[in-house]
């Protein structure tokens, strides 16, 4: 193959001279590098300490009268079920539990005769003090972990039981608790995201343009439609409503003017309309030329099938990394000294200063790890792109490109720039650290008293904090472009990028817009496909069947999850046709800074400043 070549002007020089592009890589923002690896080596010794003294078993196992948490602490590890001793109640019919001193049991009994428990146990018969005022009931399992009244024999107590479980947010425990059998259903759901992804590149190629505008045609049919809907149903939709409804109580304040608030909301719904039609007729041929830039984008992607292989990588490395570290984050909670209530269920950890200052470390690596692996990935991704920009039409009209740019990108990546990568990484984690504590200050603020200047000054700050955000990615994006280019180091780069975006900002912003458009339609018929699938499967068949071991209590949780994995799948797909196009612009606006005119640029990139 014909390797890229790039001009040495691009990389300060005025000789007109080319370079191979891995060659004139170099290493970067080293201190940055050296600072980040150092805190990676402290990281892995808290983590390793976490591993070593906490367990996650802390947060949901029951806890029994002397506060030991059954299957977890010392002397009842090998007893993970937590059991209520009961006693015969006051007026002789039925039992009456102990709420206050449970015990930790190896099984629950089950009222079979080799059922260990189903006897008088010796445990209860100590917390009480006497054996003679136990008595046995049948019991059923619940969450893996709780063993409460048959329902069919003691239905009061085990409401009884229930009702405190349920006050202890005990219903989200019990919806997870359905996802681990319906992995089957979870990986296909996985699967078939993956698949429907690469479909969606497919059409992107070949017919962007007609996505773009299908998109378009169903926004505004759907905000007329949805105004229509409203005139319609002016004054009544109050009365519609299921009574006692969330929603309901939130517009009870417009009632006396719900018509008139429909009217306007209706008349909105129409103008939105009416603008998107507008926008689009004023924008005809900038769609057309941006569906071309995108079709280009597709085109280098599937020239290189190690490109191919990214959005599943990055799905598959940056999820297990966030699982792992929220694993790691759990741990160094539990590690923490624990308090407990005397139901067995409420448990309180309070940590030291010092451990609330590991915590916070601990926070701050785990968004600056995960924004570097994004900053690695959609770097990688920018030098395959770039490897395919620079490199010359062949004379078939072909760009003669290997097939392991994307690992070599990584190599360079990790190799030559990881501090400046890890700088740009470390803006991201600060600005999304800045964002919780104004989330969390917003939540205190709620829940004492609410003041309203303290609201409104927290809410002026997030707004501040989160348009920096995005302009730090916007230009972060850039940069790694840029420095796939000129192998320069992350100021320079950044520097560089924003009078480039300055440059390119018309273009740019149409490339963005319609880029933005192909994501959210692709998202959101991925996302639709997949928990349709998900739902109408674990809705029957032996996933419905309470006796199968794929028995799914709650459906509704495995379907959100199913949500979560393909918008996540989704949108790692749409990131990689972003990044390709941004990168196949800016490759040509600095082209055209630098005088070249852009020989080895795709044509419809030319078309985009004509």
């Amino acid at each position: 193959r014909q390797p890229a070549r790039v001009r040495a002007t691009m990389f300060g020089h005025h000789e007109d001279e080319e370079f191979d592009l891995k060659s004139r890589h170099h290493c970067t923002d080293v201190p940055c590098c050296v600072l980040f690896i150092g805190c990676l080596c402290f990281f892995g010794a808290v983590y390793r300490s976490a591993t070593a003294d906490g367990d996650i078993g802390k947060l949901y196992h029951g806890i029994d009268w002397s506060g030991k948490v059954c299957g977890v602490d010392t002397g009842v590890q090998d007893r993970p079920y937590l059991y209520w001793c009961a006693s015969q109640s006051v007026s002789g019919k039925g039992i009456h539990l102990d709420t206050g001193k449970p015990v930790c049991v190896s099984s629950c009994p089950d009222g079979s005769l080799l059922s260990p428990l189903f006897n008088m146990n010796a445990e209860c018969a100590l917390v009480s003090g006497s054996l003679s005022q136990m008595v046995p009931y049948k019991t059923v399992t619940l969450l893996d972990r709780y063993c409460i009244p048959d329902t069919s024999t003691e239905k009061g107590a085990s409401q009884n039981i229930a009702y405190q479980l349920n006050n202890l947010g005990t219903e989200a425990q019990e919806a997870l608790s359905s996802l681990p059998a319906s992995w089957p259903v979870l990986l296909g759901a996985f699967a078939g995201a993956v698949v429907l992804g690469y479909l969606y590149l497919v059409m992107l190629r070949h017919c962007a343009e007609s996505l773009i505008w299908l998109s378009i045609g169903v926004s505004v049919l759907g905000c007329a439609a949805f105004g229509v809907y409203l005139w319609v149903n002016a004054g009544t939709l109050l009365q519609s409503m299921p009574v006692n409804s969330g929603l309901q109580q939130d517009l009870e304040s417009i009632k006396g003017h719900e018509e008139l608030a429909t009217k306007i909301a209706a008349g909105v719904c129409f103008g939105v309309a009416a603008l998107l039609v507008f926008v689009a007729h004023c924008l005809q041929h900038s769609i057309h030329v941006a569906s071309l830039c995108v079709e280009v984008a597709c085109e280098a992607i599937f020239d290189m099938p190690s490109l191919l292989i990214a959005p599943i990588c990055k799905v598959v490395l940056k999820g297990s990394a966030f699982l792992g570290l929220v694993y790691g984050f759990l741990l160094l909670w539990t590690s923490s000294e624990m308090t407990t209530g005397e139901d067995g269920m409420v448990r309180h950890f309070s940590p030291t200063d010092e451990q609330k200052g590991v915590l916070a470390f601990y926070v701050l690596m785990t968004f600056w790890i995960l924004a570097f692996l994004s900053a690695v990935y959609q770097f990688t991704v920018a030098y395959g792109v770039v490897e395919y920009y620079y490199t010359p039409y062949d004379d078939h009209g072909d760009k003669d490109v290997g097939c392991c740019e994307v690992c070599e990108g990584l190599q360079v990546g990790l190799t030559y720039h990881a501090g400046s990568l890890a700088f740009g990484a470390l803006l991201i984690a600060l600005l999304t650290v800045l964002q919780k504590l104004i989330e969390y200050a917003e939540h205190q603020n709620r829940d004492h008293g609410n003041n309203r200047l303290v609201a409104c000054i927290l809410c002026c700050l997030a707004c501040v904090v989160s348009c920096c955000k995005d302009l730090v990615q916007r230009v972060n994006r850039v940069a790694y472009i840029d420095m796939a280019i000129t192998s320069d180091n992350f100021c320079d780069s950044a520097q560089r990028a924003l009078g480039t975006i300055g440059a390119m900002a018309a273009s740019l912003g149409i490339l963005t817009g319609a880029t933005f458009i192909f994501s959210v339609f692709g998202v959101m018929v991925i996302c639709l496909s997949c928990t349709y699938f998900t739902h109408h499967t674990v809705s029957q068949g032996e996933y419905a069947d309470n006796l199968s071991p794929y028995f799914v209590d709650s459906p509704m949780s495995v379907t959100a999850a199913a949500l979560v994995i393909s918008a996540l799948v989704a949108w790692s797909f749409m990131d990689i046709v972003d990044v390709a196009s941004d990168t196949l612009l800016y490759c040509y606006t600095t082209d055209r800074q630098t005088g070249h005119g852009g020989q080895t640029a795709p044509k419809h990139l030319k078309a985009l400043f004509g």
